[in-house]
């Protein structure tokens, strides 16, 4: 990501990924992982070409797909509850279902840094940390108790010795590795959230905010005149892709 905001003539188109998607998500080599209508994932490299791909039709959406570790994706499936982990050539390494671990109605999950998984149980109102056999590692107490509003979350990430829960329409709940809350940043309305050198990134269409995890700043930052229609944004390294109303993702390159 740019250490300061772009003009918006500052992005060159690279390539635009020849398949369609409903989302995608970017890992930290710049590889990009498409989810077709028909929940497939494709794999994309940095260049564009198509590397690998997987499948499995019988268990409904494929809502979410924390790419945080290239090596061991994490997938998420909200109508069977379940969460599927595959190694880097898109095999399947790991499959559980979360009621075996308890957990009755699951909205986010995370990859957690050390391969074990942060899950946002809206039922209960609790954030889990499960090893990937379900075994409960750590966990929060009903927030609803803590919170006069607990969070309906939509999105985790973890990253560090962090978790943030995204709930559009509070903004983001930061807790630390063991569960624990530390603060609400109100910052709802947006779409998703990024957490990227420091900096919470957060997209709706037309704009992007960036704040300052240390200083608590946040600006807008400028983008290419496509990105004012584009249906999902997402920045790694110097790169912007933006998923424009094709349901194509496009690949800018900060000059």
């Amino acid at each position: 990501m740019p250490a300061q905001p772009a003009a918006a003539d500052s992005f060159n188109l690279i390539h635009t990924l020849p398949l369609e998607s409903k989302w995608f998500a970017v890992d930290k080599l710049q590889q990009v992982y498409l989810v077709s209508a028909r929940n497939e994932l494709f794999k994309f490299g940095p260049d564009g070409t198509e590397q690998f791909r997987y499948n499995n039709n019988t268990r409904g959406e494929l809502a979410y797909v924390d790419a945080t570790d290239p090596f061991n994706l994490l997938l998420f499936y909200p109508e069977l509850q379940g969460v599927a982990t595959l190694d880097r050539t898109m095999n399947e390494s790991g499959w559980l279902l979360l009621f075996s671990a308890r957990i009755v109605n699951a909205t986010a999950v995370a990859l957690a840094p050390d391969n074990n998984i942060w899950v946002y149980d809206q039922a209960t109102f609790q954030l889990r940390k499960i090893a990937q056999d379900g075994s409960l590692l750590a966990t929060t107490d009903n927030l609803s108790a803590q919170l006069a509003s607990p969070p309906y979350a939509r999105q985790a990430i973890a990253r560090e010795n962090l978790v943030y829960l995204y709930d559009p329409g509070q903004g983001v709940f930061i807790f630390d590795n063991f569960g624990q809350f530390h603060l609400l940043l109100e910052l709802p309305g947006y779409n998703q959230i990024q957490v990227v050198d420091g900096r919470l990134l957060l997209f709706r269409p037309g704009g992007f905010q960036a704040y300052s995890l240390d200083g608590l700043r946040h600006k807008g930052m400028p983008l290419p005149e496509a990105a004012k229609e584009a249906r999902q944004a997402v920045w790694q390294g110097r790169r912007l892709y933006l998923l424009n109303q094709e349901g194509k993702v496009e690949v800018y390159e900060w000059r």
